[in-house]
C-alpha cells in the first residue's frame, strides 16, 4: 500500500458521517495494508491477519506453518497476535484516538473494533 493510498483510506475513516460507514472504511483499510483480496468475507481480525501471513509465505505447508506461527516470545504472544497489535496501533494512530488496554482486548471482529472505534472518536 502507498503511503498516498494509505492516507486516501485513512480519510475515508475520519470522513465517515455513521457508525455504518466508519466501519466499512474500517474495513477496507484493513483488507488494503494485509494486501488481502478485495473479496475476502472474513470478519475477524485474527483470521484476517492469519491469511495475510499465509498469502506471504505460498510455499510453506500449512502444518509447518502454523507451527511456526504457534510460537510465542518471551512476552507469551504469537506473532499473528503482535501483528494484530501492530495494525490496530498504526490505525489508532492514523485516528488521533487510542483504545485503553481492556477494550482492545475485548475486539474479535473488526465490527467490535469499529463500535470501539466510533465510540472513542464521538467522545471528543
Amino acid at each position: 500500500m502507498t503511503e498516498e493510498w494509505r492516507k486516501k483510506l485513512a480519510a475515508n475513516m475520519k470522513n465517515a458521517e455513521n457508525n455504518v460507514d466508519f466501519c466499512e472504511a474500517l474495513y477496507r483499510y484493513i483488507i488494503e495494508r494485509l494486501e488481502l483480496p478485495k473479496d475476502t468475507h472474513q470478519r475477524e481480525l485474527y483470521y484476517l491477519v492469519l491469511f495475510s501471513v499465509r498469502l506471504k509465505m505460498p510455499n510453506e505447508d500449512v502444518s509447518t506453518l502454523e507451527s511456526r506461527l504457534a510460537t510465542v516470545d518471551c512476552h507469551q504472544t504469537s506473532y499473528i497476535v503482535s501483528k494484530k497489535t501492530l495494525l490496530m496501533m498504526e490505525i489508532e494512530r492514523e485516528l488521533g484516538v487510542s483504545l485503553d488496554a481492556i477494550s482492545a482486548t475485548d475486539v474479535v471482529s473488526v465490527d467490535d473494533y469499529a463500535d470501539k472505534l466510533w465510540e472513542k472518536i464521538n467522545e471528543k
